[in-house]
């Protein structure tokens, strides 16, 4: 913040000529090899190369301090649009009676909209890396250059990399050597966060994902709900929709605004895929129209937030989705819905749980295929037939159930013998157990008394009376 209000004075002083410009005289070519030098170690942390090249020796007349915010604020951008291993190039050389300098990188580059805009105060690309900065940098180093009767030119192309080209007259009337006190001083840019590492946690908490190209708003997202939940990150829609299919989490918390898939269009295509369409999901938005809101809801979101949010409030609604989940297991555990032979679903559903039943349903339906081919189930097998990985079974059966795959199958075993023992009773318990999938008669016997709480002798006993 402190940063932010000095250049905002400082774009405001160099316009209004207010404060005059300490001019200083002196070997420029030392100066600015002091100042590129400042950042050496910073771009040993980076993995970034940083090459300078001064060419000879060049006594002029210049402003320390503006020379200082140049570079600084030239190689802060920098550093922050160029990835690991990257390559940063300062270059210095008199041509004639002008310095030039070339400030080049390989980093992500800009487009022609963007480049036409570059110096305009406040103004930030819409890309992914437009939380970066506040946009004012540029328009300093441009007044700047203009104060100086200089000139600052930039080429750039997504992917590609980006040069900018200064151009300072030299001129030799200051009688002020340059002192000590005019050393430059390194801006670094502000350390990056940590990067968000995914709570390794397994699968024995609720996970939650948050979808948000904001690293800041993430972080702080994370920190208040990693105390009671495992946290996932993603980055943008696009990574965050795979890492949703991926993982199967418990609740999804994204922003509206995205570079790529933004928030609505997440919402509907996780609401149309079958593994991930029963998950909550809340987005957090600034844009929080009516308009909006409703074409949310519609796409398939639970509930809408708006930055800045309430700590509380935020809690209060993950707490609550949750909570609805777990009603929805139980519901869900505990049916004994009646079917066919064939595995069919005879009761009518509510409208509200479609989705989920429909699930269940097919999950039921493998089974008893399985059943009927095999004589056992193979939770693998069932898996595979629904076209999911196992921990994407594993994570969609507990979320919507409860109960983990294996113990859900047995319960649909349970309700199997249950119909074969209604509907003969002259069926020996053994055949019972193995049309039923169970190929150990007293395992049978136990998983049956574990669901049904009486052994399959007493069930049949109760029916028959």
């Amino acid at each position: 913040m402190l940063e932010l209000i000095n250049q905002i004075l400082d774009i405001a002083k160099v316009k209004s000529a207010v404060g005059k410009a300490e001019w200083r005289n002196g070997n420029i070519m030392a100066y600015l090899t002091m100042a590129v030098e400042s950042y050496r170690d910073f771009a040993k942390s980076r993995n970034i190369e940083l090459h300078y090249l001064s060419k000879g020796e060049v006594v002029m007349d210049f402003v320390p301090a503006y020379i200082n915010k140049v570079i600084n604020n030239l190689l802060s951008n920098a550093f922050k649009f160029t990835p690991e291993y990257g390559k940063i190039s300062v270059a210095a050389w008199r041509h004639d009676d002008r310095l030039l300098i070339d400030v080049t990188d390989t980093g992500k580059g800009m487009d022609k909209k963007t480049l036409a805009h570059i110096f305009e105060p406040f103004y930030q690309a819409d890309t992914e890396s437009q939380h970066l900065g506040t946009g004012l940098g540029l328009a300093l180093v441009k007044q700047i250059m203009d104060a100086v009767g200089g000139s600052i030119a930039v080429e750039s192309e997504p992917g590609a990399g980006t040069a900018f080209h200064l151009a300072f007259p030299i001129k030799n009337t200051i009688k002020n050597a340059v002192g000590e006190a005019d050393a430059p001083r390194a801006a670094l840019p502000a350390a990056d966060a940590a990067d968000l590492a995914d709570s390794d946690d397994g699968d024995s908490r609720c996970r939650l994902l948050i979808i948000e190209d904001n690293r800041d708003i993430a972080a702080y997202i994370g920190a208040i709900l990693a105390g009671k939940y495992a946290v996932s990150y993603a980055t943008n829609g696009d990574e965050g929709l795979q890492k949703t299919q991926q993982i199967v989490p418990d609740l999804i918390i994204t922003d509206l605004m995205m570079p790529g898939l933004g928030g609505i269009e997440l919402c509907r295509q996780v609401r149309s895929n079958d593994i991930i369409n029963h998950i909550p999901i809340i987005i957090v938005t600034a844009k929080i129209t009516e308009e909006e809101r409703i074409r949310g809801l519609e796409a398939g979101a639970d509930a809408y937030i708006t930055k800045p949010f309430n700590d509380n409030e935020l809690l209060t609604r993950v707490e609550k989705l949750l909570e609805g989940r777990r009603l929805l297991q139980q519901k869900y555990a505990q049916a004994d819905a009646e079917r066919t032979d064939d595995g069919r679903q005879q009761t009518a559903q509510p409208a509200a749980a479609a989705a989920d039943m429909r699930f269940l349903t097919k999950v039921s339906d493998v089974v008893y295929m399985q059943l009927s081919r095999n004589g056992s189930v193979d939770v693998t097998l069932v898996a595979s037939n629904l076209c999911m990985s196992n921990r994407q079974f594993h994570r969609k059966m507990v979320a919507i159930t409860g109960c983990t795959p294996t113990a859900y199958i047995q319960r649909i075993k349970i309700k199997r013998a249950k119909m074969l023992l209604d509907r003969n009773q002259q069926m020996n318990f053994n055949e019972v157990a193995d049309k039923s999938g169970f190929g150990d008669y007293s395992n049978f016997v136990r998983a049956f008394k574990n669901v049904c709480g009486i052994t399959p002798t007493e069930y049949r006993r109760r029916n028959v009376q």
